[in-house]
This record gives structure tokens, sequence and C-alpha cells, in this order.
């Protein structure tokens, strides 16, 4: 009987000892998970926040895509999300001609503001050319990166025009200048005939007109002719009158 209590108390003092290093165990792993999580949560804190990459945007206003243009120099125009405190630069390209070049600021914040800005293309890039030319525009900002610095941000934007010659204009305003030539060439011919009608009227009323008689004189006898009824006339009406006062 005393070796049965022996037994049991013996067994009680092993599960008692079982169940109070386990207790510690746990503990010891809360006090560790506690400690841990707070050094993770004091290193998220000290770390700084990586800012979000800016929204950026940009478009060409002018042309828009599909318009026709005429070949030769073009100056194109747009805007942007850049402002005059951003470091931002718009450049433009011609069908993806490398280098790009740099545009001219027109923003109202003065010669770093490309909210608003123009390029023109010149013989000294690339002139626009007869058919699709592909014209690109890029904004590109300077960023800051957690994990490589300072980075270029970058947006781009494309239209396509079409490229046409001045040779339709010109036919249409050669077609107008023969006309006026046409109507020009044809007025002096009416002239003519309303000349040549009065000139042949003329002609006709001078030959329906009998020409004058002419005196009949006799050279056959040396007798004067007695002097007409109008002589007569003149040298009967010889009265003189006087006035008399």
């Amino acid at each position: 009987m005393k070796r049965f209590g022996q037994v049991m108390l013996t067994k009680g003092l092993v599960v008692l000892f079982t169940l109070g290093v386990t207790l510690i165990i746990l503990y010891s792993a809360v006090q560790d998970y506690h400690y841990f999580r707070t050094l993770d949560i004091q290193a998220q804190l000290q770390q700084p926040q990586q800012q979000p990459s800016p929204m950026l945007s940009i478009k060409i206003t002018s042309p828009s895509t599909g318009q026709q243009v005429p070949v030769g120099e073009l100056t194109i125009s747009g805007t942007s999300t850049d402002n005059a405190t951003s470091d931002c630069t718009v450049y433009a390209d011609w069908n993806n001609t490398k280098p790009f070049q740099t545009a001219i600021a027109a923003g109202p914040g003065g010669a770093n503001d490309y909210s608003r800005w123009i390029f023109t293309y010149t013989a000294d890039y690339h002139l626009i050319t007869n058919g699709t030319n592909n014209l690109t525009s890029k904004l590109s900002c300077v960023g800051d990166d957690s994990t490589v610095g300072t980075a270029n941000i970058t947006k781009s934007y494309s239209v396509n025009v079409i490229g046409v010659t001045s040779t339709t204009s010109t036919n249409n305003t050669a077609g107008v200048t023969s006309t006026e030539e046409v109507q020009q060439q044809e007025s002096p011919t009416a002239d003519s005939n309303i000349t040549t009608t009065k000139e042949n009227n003329t002609a006709a009323a001078a030959e329906a007109t009998p020409p004058e008689l002419a005196p009949s004189v006799s050279t056959l006898s040396p007798v004067p002719l007695p002097p007409s009824i109008e002589e007569q006339e003149e040298e009967e009406d010889t009265t003189i009158y006087w006035d008399i006062e």
C-alpha cells in the first residue's frame, strides 16, 4: 500500500513538472512573438514611406490624328500635367527618328512650365513629307524611387497626320483663271461683231442714199444761164429799211 502511494506521488510530480515546462515554453514563445513583432513594427515605422509615382499625362491638341497638313514645316501644340515647379520636359519626334527634339514651354509659369507646349518640324530635324507622318510627344519627369533613387518617369502620346501638297489648290486656281481668260477672250469677239455690224449698216445706208445731182452745165453755148430762183429772190429783196426815232 505504501509502495502504491509512492508511485502515484511520483507520477503526479512528473505531470506537474511536464505541465510547468510546457507553460514556460509557451510563455517564452509568446514573449518572443511580441518582441519580434514589436521590432518589425518599429522597423516599418522607421522606414521612409515610398511616395507613389505621380500621374503623368500629355496630349497633342493640334493637329488631330488623321488630319491633312501641308508638306514642309509644321508647328504642333499640346498640353501636359507639368507645371512651373515640377522637373519635367516635353520632347517630340517624327516617325521614331532619334534623337528626341526638345519642345518649347508655353505655359503661364514661364520657360519651365510645359503645361502648354509647342514644337516646329523644320529642315534642321525633319520636315513633314507626303503621306502618313507619325508625330510623337513625350513627357519626361524626374521622380524619386526608394529602390534606385531618382528615376525618369515618362508618358507618350502620338498622332498620325497626312502630308499633302498644294497641287489641288493650284489646279483650282488655274481653273478659275482659265475660265476668266475664256470670258475675256470671248468679249472682244462680241465687240468686234457689234463693230462690224455697225460698219455694215453704215455702208448700206450710204449705198441707199442717192448721190446729189451735180448741176448740168452745157459747154456748147456761151450764153450765160438765167439766174436761179433763189438768186432772183435775193436780187429782188433789196429794200432798205431805215430806223426812224
